[in-house]
């Protein structure tokens, strides 16, 4: 039998106005859009901690996950007052090989946003 996955009203999500700091976890293939799902429920958000992983996978990885240029969409529509940002990512991908300077130069919007910004990556 087949899970079914409930359809979400974005215009029904609640607003958790208190909350100032989040600590977000996972081990399973999340998506960008997913996240932000939570994190625009909770506008004043200061502080997020992102991890993933250790995932493995031999084909399928939500590739977006790596790319600096969604995240930044998400961060500034859905966290305007965020001001540390900090995340793992733990991946064991077979195939295909990810071109590791697409990743790189997504992320330039935060490398000069922020002067204190550190990225590794490694494959």
């Amino acid at each position: 039998v087949p899970i079914t996955i409930p359809s979400i009203n974005e215009n029904d999500l609640p607003v958790l106005s208190q909350a100032v700091s989040l600590e977000l976890i996972l081990f399973v293939a999340w998506n960008n859009y997913l996240i932000a799902y939570i994190l625009r429920c909770m506008p004043n958000l200061r502080y997020f901690f992102f991890t993933f992983g250790p995932y493995i996978s031999k084909h399928f990885f939500p590739i977006e996950l790596l790319d600096g240029y969604v995240w930044q969409e998400i961060l500034e529509l859905y966290v305007p007052y965020l001001s540390k940002f900090e995340f793992h990512m733990s991946i064991w991908k077979c195939y295909p090989p990810t071109d590791l300077d697409i990743v790189i130069d997504s992320f330039k919007h935060f490398v000069r946003k922020y002067s204190n910004w550190h990225m590794i990556i490694d494959q």
